[in-house]
């Protein structure tokens, strides 16, 4: 599939940056976008994937840019704030298409593995007493043949961020007051990932491929088996996979 993307081709009055970023931490970015306002830029937020033949840091324009001497600029204010120098793109390069006054703005953190957007956990058994032991959650009594498990996804952000959602399930019925959401980050390098919640913080986690079989055949896969450090959440060996068609 070509994603074609056309940003204020027409007459627009207002000079504006349409930032995209995958990887790098919403704090430097921002620190960018304020020095960009400063030069007279709004500056617009995209979520969507850069291009694969943009470099990792990229700034495209219109063949007759009304203001070239802003591009100098705008390369020294990446340089200042420690990212890589770029390469500059002109109408229509990664079919992305620019008015005069706008320009593309493209930080890929060339360190950051990718991770797929989401992955889910395969219902993972835990551990009665954890459940029994949540203040929150009450259960009258655990006694008997009872099949516990998490329904768990994880969800990955361009930013660097990352959010788990779990429930509780006891014998195929929701444990009312189980949801839970954590929020947190991530540092995916080297076909490893590493995820960093207030509440728990995992190990260094391998990412590793496999083949499934799916309603519509075999298809590759990426997964990861969840460990903490300090073996303090509910989700100890939990296996998550995402699946690619």
């Amino acid at each position: 599939m070509v994603m074609i993307i056309a940003f204020c081709l027409n007459a627009c009055s207002s000079k504006t940056v349409y930032l995209f970023n995958t990887g790098y931490p919403l704090d430097s970015v921002n620190q960018l976008s304020e020095q960009l306002v400063l030069l007279g830029y709004e500056v617009e937020p995209v979520d969507a994937e850069i291009p694969i033949d943009f470099s990792n840091t990229a700034v495209a324009t219109h063949p007759v840019f009304a203001k070239p001497d802003d591009l100098a600029t705008i390369e020294q204010i990446l340089k200042e704030q420690h990212f890589p120098a770029p390469h500059f793109y002109q109408f229509a390069q990664g079919n992305h298409f620019y008015g005069s006054v706008n320009i593309g703005l493209y930080l890929r953190n060339g360190e950051q593995t990718k991770m797929p957007p989401v992955m889910g956990g395969k219902k993972c058994k835990i551990n009665a007493g954890d459940i029994a032991d949540d203040a929150d959650i009450k259960i009258t009594s655990l006694k008997g043949a009872y099949r516990i498990f998490n329904d768990a996804t994880l969800e990955f952000f361009r930013t660097g961020d990352v959010k788990l959602e779990l429930e509780v399930y006891i014998n195929g019925e929701y444990l009312e007051g189980s949801h839970r959401d954590y929020t947190g980050k991530y540092i995916a390098k080297n076909k490893t990932v590493k995820l960093m919640f207030d509440e728990f913080e995992t190990q260094t986690l391998n990412i590793t491929k496999a083949i499934v079989d799916t309603h519509v055949g075999k298809r590759n896969a990426r997964r990861i088996r969840f460990h903490t450090l300090a073996k303090n959440s509910p989700l100890e060996g939990c296996m998550f996979e995402a699946i690619y068609d």
